[in-house]
C-alpha cells in the first residue's frame, strides 16, 4: 500500500514537470511566530510555488527545526514549544527551502486582577487592571496583553488596561495573549459621589499578618455607597503591599498609609506593623 502511494506521487510529480509547472519557492504561513507555554502549539502551513508563484497543490515539504530543544515539529507543520527561546522551523522540497523564525515564551497562564470591577461613581470614571501572568514553574513574569472590552458602551479599556466607563450596565473586560486569554467581569452605575472612607481608618497588625481594607463612599445625600472598585496603593511597600482588592500584606516592621482613589477622591489611613 505504502508502495502504490509512493507510485502515485512520483507520477504526479514527473506529470508536473512534465507540464512546465516547475517548483520554484516555497511559502510558509505565518512569517514568524511566538508561542507562549511550553507545550503549547502553533501550525505552520507550507506551499511549493512555481515561479509564477502559483501552489502546486500536489506537492508536499518536509519540516524541520534548528533547536529541537526549544521547539519540534511534525510531518504536518504543527510547532510545539518545548522551552524558552528562539529557533527557526524549515520547509523543503527537493533542493528548495524556506524557513521562519519562531520564539517561544515561557507564559503558562494570565489573570486579570480585580476578576470583578464595579465603577460606581461620576461618567469618566477610570480604573486600572493588573495582569498576573506565570510560567510554566509558576514564577511571576511580566506580559504584554492586548485588551478588549465586549460592550465599549458600557466601558473601554485601553492598551494599558486602564478602564473607562462609558454608560450604565455590564460588560467583560478581555485581556489576550496570543492563545492565552483571561477576563474581567465590569459592572457600571453611575452616581454622584462627595467623599471616600477607609474602614478600619487605622489597622495595627504584626508582621506577617494580612489586613482587609474596605472603601465605602458617600453622596452628596450622605447616604453610604459600598461595594465600591477603588485603587490602592501603600505609601511604603517595604512594610506593606496591597492589592487590588484592598487585601494588605505586611512585609516588615514600620507605619505605611494605604490610599484608596476612585475618580478625584482620595481617602487613607494608617497601618502599624509590630
Amino acid at each position: 500500500m505504502r508502495g502504490s502511494r509512493a507510485c502515485v506521487l512520483f507520477v504526479l510529480v514527473v506529470a508536473t514537470l512534465a507540464c512546465g509547472r516547475r517548483p520554484g519557492s516555497i511559502d510558509i504561513s505565518p512569517k514568524k511566530a511566538r508561542i507562549y507555554g511550553v507545550d503549547s502549539t502553533q501550525r505552520l502551513t507550507g506551499h511549493v510555488l512555481d515561479k509564477k508563484g502559483q501552489t502546486l497543490e500536489q506537492l508536499s515539504v518536509t519540516w524541520s527545526s534548528a533547536k529541537e530543544s526549544v521547539a519540534t515539529v511534525d510531518t504536518s507543520g504543527r510547532v510545539t514549544a518545548k522551552s524558552e527561546g528562539k529557533t527557526t522551523i524549515q520547509a523543503k522540497f527537493e533542493k528548495l527551502s524556506a524557513q521562519i523564525p519562531i520564539e517561544v515564551i515561557d507564559i503558562k497562564t494570565i489573570e486579570v486582577q480585580p476578576a470583578t470591577l464595579h465603577l460606581i461613581g461620576p461618567p469618566g470614571m477610570q480604573y486600572p487592571l493588573r495582569i498576573s501572568a506565570k510560567t510554566s514553574k509558576g514564577k511571576p513574569v511580566d506580559a504584554q496583553v492586548t485588551w478588549s472590552s465586549l460592550k465599549p458602551q458600557v466601558a473601554t479599556v485601553d492598551a494599558k488596561g486602564i478602564v473607562t466607563a462609558v454608560g450604565p450596565g455590564s460588560t467583560t473586560l478581555v485581556a489576550k495573549l496570543g492563545d492565552l486569554q483571561a477576563a474581567c467581569d465590569a459592572a457600571v452605575a453611575f452616581h454622584d459621589l462627595a467623599r471616600l472612607e477607609l474602614h478600619p481608618t487605622t489597622a495595627i497588625v504584626r508582621h506577617g499578618e494580612l489586613q482587609k481594607f474596605d472603601v465605602v463612599g458617600y453622596g452628596s445625600d450622605g447616604k453610604s455607597i459600598e461595594g465600591l472598585s477603588a485603587v490602592f496603593t501603600s505609601s511604603d511597600p517595604a512594610v506593606a503591599r496591597v492589592d487590588a482588592q484592598g487585601l494588605v500584606t505586611t512585609v516588615a516592621a514600620g507605619t505605611a498609609t494605604i490610599r484608596a482613589t476612585l475618580g478625584s477622591l482620595t481617602t487613607e489611613a494608617t497601618l502599624l506593623v509590630n
